[in-house]
């Protein structure tokens, strides 16, 4: 997905990101019904895929990293397979088939072309009704326009520090997001905020557990402005 190999840094686990995407997978995990098929690209060590699985479902994660895979497969989760693959070539992925949900929860801003790849996984992974969950971080998060207000970025739509040592490309606002997925002929079913977010990540770890699970449920007042956004779309 990208050249930057950030796997010897960044445990995806114990990062405060996890709680970003424990919070994004229980979203994701409303729409899923028992025994249906979910491809996972970007799964990195399955920490979304547990709540993705069970009931019966068959989950297919893909990830770049074989460390990350390793300790996906270490899980055991039920009818879940772990498969190497990049983003970046999803033309090698095809052979994978289509499923009736298709995840990308946070990875579309480290590829090249993500209009590209929202159309490969159109064109080689869906059937008719299936649903495309597409996450990203929001530009307009509650943290930024604080950071904006104090000058510590110039523009919402700055890469910060960190995003450019994680590979990021750029930042995509959910109009953009909209917009990649009409480019592929998906349709916006849904769109949420995904955890309420006014601080950076290492200000939010010394906060208490009750008053980070008020913030994820806080975001439902200020939709918009979460630490990122979820659109679902619908093929076909």
């Amino acid at each position: 997905m990208t050249a930057i190999d950030y796997t010897a840094i960044y445990d995806p686990d114990r990062d405060f990101d996890a709680r970003y995407t424990r919070a994004t997978g229980r979203r994701v995990g409303r729409w899923l019904h028992p025994h249906e098929s979910v491809l996972e690209l970007g799964c990195a060590t399955g920490l979304m895929t547990t709540l993705l699985a069970g009931d019966g479902r068959r989950v297919t994660g893909v990830d770049r990293s074989p460390e990350y895979l390793a300790r996906a497969e270490a899980r055991a989760l039920p009818r879940c397979e772990f498969v190497a693959g990049d983003l970046d070539d999803l033309a090698a992925l095809e052979r994978l088939g289509r499923f009736h949900h298709v995840v990308l929860t946070n990875v579309l801003h480290e590829v090249a072309d993500p209009e590209a790849v929202l159309r490969r996984v159109a064109q080689a992974h869906v059937v008719p009704g299936t649903l495309v969950h597409v996450s990203l971080q929001n530009p307009r998060s509650l943290h930024r326009l604080v950071a904006l207000e104090m000058g510590l970025i110039h523009d919402l739509h700055d890469v910060a520090e960190r995003g450019e040592r994680f590979g990021t490309k750029r930042l995509m606002d959910a109009r953009d997001m909209a917009a990649l997925g009409h480019s592929a002929g998906l349709r916006e079913i849904a769109r949420e905020g995904v955890f309420l977010k006014p601080l950076p990540n290492d200000a939010l770890e010394a906060l208490p557990d009750e008053v980070l699970d008020g913030l994820e449920g806080a975001v439902r007042h200020l939709p918009e402005h979460g630490a990122l956004n979820l659109l679902t779309f619908r093929a076909g």
